[in-house]
């Protein structure tokens, strides 16, 4: 089984693995927001993937001519979909400055926030905080609800296999576990519980398997990934 799933991952690159994984999450958020299983209407969530589609991928294309670089622009279509599992679905034209903005953010980190070619931040991440602090708006992470829970783990196995990430992942889903449940504890909240939420009603799963992961923000090596893991 793992012979295949190596063989099938090996023939697409890690860009493609990533963005079929987002397409799956968001295309799964559509379904189950057409029958009422999400809070969200699908054409909030649909509104909110083409605007930020469209502003990642105006910002990319700016900011390449400025700086004389290729544009990639898979990478902006990867942004821009986390993005719209993170921020608050395109409900009324007040959202569009958040989502703008975020986007514009993000791929400027890109260029901006940048060593010898390579981002030094999470743009996504960067964005979000960012938003936070100036607009006063921060990401929902509406994705981390139990109905989603089992595409996100799916899939993220895939983008961890595709990576060769695992000590990554598994140091900070432990450590992350680990320090949920001694606040828990501390606080008298019940042990179960909060480990069934902090699995599968919060942005844990998504955060560590699409944006911990990325390739050019993550150390390489085993014993780095452990460090760098525990310390996000």
């Amino acid at each position: 089984m793992l012979t295949y799933i190596d063989s099938f991952l090996d023939r697409i690159t890690m860009y493609r693995v990533i963005l079929y994984y987002l397409l799956a999450i968001l295309a799964v958020a559509g379904g189950l927001s057409v029958f009422g299983r999400l809070p969200d209407p699908p054409f909030a969530i649909l509104g909110s993937i083409i605007v930020l589609l469209a502003v990642c991928g105006a910002t990319n294309y700016l900011f390449s001519k400025v700086y004389t670089v290729p544009a990639n622009v898979e990478s902006s279509y990867i942004t821009a979909l986390i993005l719209a599992c993170i921020l608050p679905p395109l409900h009324s034209l007040q959202d569009l400055p958040l989502l703008g903005f975020a986007a514009a953010l993000a791929m400027g980190s890109k260029y901006i926030l940048a060593i010898r070619g390579k981002h030094i931040f999470n743009p996504v991440a960067i964005a979000a905080v960012l938003t936070a602090f100036w607009l006063n708006q921060s990401a929902t992470w509406w994705v981390g609800t139990p109905l989603m829970a089992p595409i996100i783990l799916i899939g993220g196995l895939l983008v961890v296999r595709k990576l060769r990430r695992f000590e990554l992942v598994i140091t900070f889903f432990v450590t992350a576990l680990a320090i949920s449940l001694a606040f828990a504890v501390a606080a008298g909240g019940n042990i179960s519980q909060t480990m069934q939420d902090v699995i599968t009603r919060s942005p844990l799963l998504f955060f560590m398997f699409a944006m911990l992961t990325e390739p050019l923000t993550s150390p390489t090596t085993s014993s780095f990934q452990i460090l760098f893991a525990g310390i996000v």
